[in-house]
């Protein structure tokens, strides 16, 4: 009784922070004490700078390493691949204009900041390490696949493969990723006062970026919640966890690695489908409510799943 105390208030210990974070950014932002300007200007000051430092700053000084990790790089890719028909399909008996929504919705998952938090609640620098490149892999498909999915289904939305390769390029976390890794490959020693000061900027990048999403928070749409923004939400938070659990056992993952396959995978729907479908054209009243409903139960099934893989697992 004791082993399944303790496993517990490990997946509580994991989940439970962030989730609470959250709802004190909710809070400050009802009490009028974050502005909606503080909110954006923090939002792209996380996107932009201090996420980044983080991303880069944790890989340069790791062991981690892509030829190390690439049964969980492969893993988390194949997973996730395999998702977008499975959600595809669910969006079938949908209206067509609200498929886009529903697809991404259903698979793009808040990797940069919850995904991540997670990850350095669970296994610290090290969980951290292996999370960034994992995202990063992730990430670079799901801009392919979001941008596609809205060229296929929306009127105002072309797909370009040149726009695209640029967006990916300058996306400052691929940067961050990818900078550290060549930095780390060349042997580049950075100075103490770089390493400090860039530390400094990654300690409030996780604190801030979750106050901002909480204060982003809209619970007033699960009163206006359709019927595909639930099933959208079950799919992102039960679907693809079970998915990518299931192609990591297949790929022989060891306990860490697998914690962080299916910490990443039950992050609940990213902010970014939101965006992506105000800005492309889609359903972006479903796309806000799917982020809703998926981040309120994101602690329940993250915290469930996260309890039953310590128990079988190492």
């Amino acid at each position: 009784m004791d082993a399944v105390a303790d496993t517990f208030s490990f997946a509580l210990s994991v989940t439970a922070p962030i989730f609470l974070t959250l709802l004190v950014g909710y809070g400050l932002a009802r009490a009028k004490l974050l502005s909606n300007s503080f909110v954006d200007d923090a939002s792209r000051l996380v996107f932009l700078i201090t996420l980044p430092a983080l991303l880069f700053f944790n890989i340069f000084g790791s062991d981690a390493a892509p030829t190390d990790e690439w049964p969980l790089l492969l893993a988390g890719l194949l997973g996730t691949v395999l998702t977008v028909p499975l959600a595809w399909l669910c969006a079938r008996p949908l209206a067509y204009g609200d498929r886009s929504a529903f697809i991404q919705g259903a698979f793009r998952g808040n990797l940069g900041i919850i995904g991540l938090a997670w990850a350095v609640n669970a296994y610290g620098p090290s969980g951290l390490a292996q999370a960034a490149l994992l995202m990063a892999v992730i990430t670079i498909f799901y801009n392919i696949a979001a941008v596609a999915l809205f060229a296929v289904y929306s009127q105002k939305a072309k797909f370009s493969w040149r726009k695209l390769a640029i967006d990916v390029a300058r996306n400052p976390l691929i940067v961050a990723i990818v900078s550290a890794l060549v930095a780390k490959a060349v042997g580049l020693k950075l100075p103490q006062m770089v390493v400090q000061t860039g530390e400094y900027l990654a300690s409030v990048t996780l604190p801030l970026a979750l106050l901002c999403i909480g204060a982003s928070l809209d619970l007033s749409m699960l009163r206006r919640s359709s019927f595909g923004a639930v099933v959208a939400s079950a799919f992102k938070l039960l679907v693809v966890p079970v998915v990518l659990v299931a192609i990591g056992w297949m790929f022989q993952l060891d306990g860490q690695s697998m914690a962080i396959l299916f910490l990443l995978a039950a992050a609940p729907t990213a902010s970014a489908s939101f965006i992506m479908a105000r800005a492309l054209g889609g359903n972006s009243q479903l796309a806000a409510n799917i982020v809703a409903i998926s981040t309120l139960f994101s602690i329940v099934t993250a915290s469930l799943g996260l309890a039953l893989l310590k128990v079988n697992l190492p």
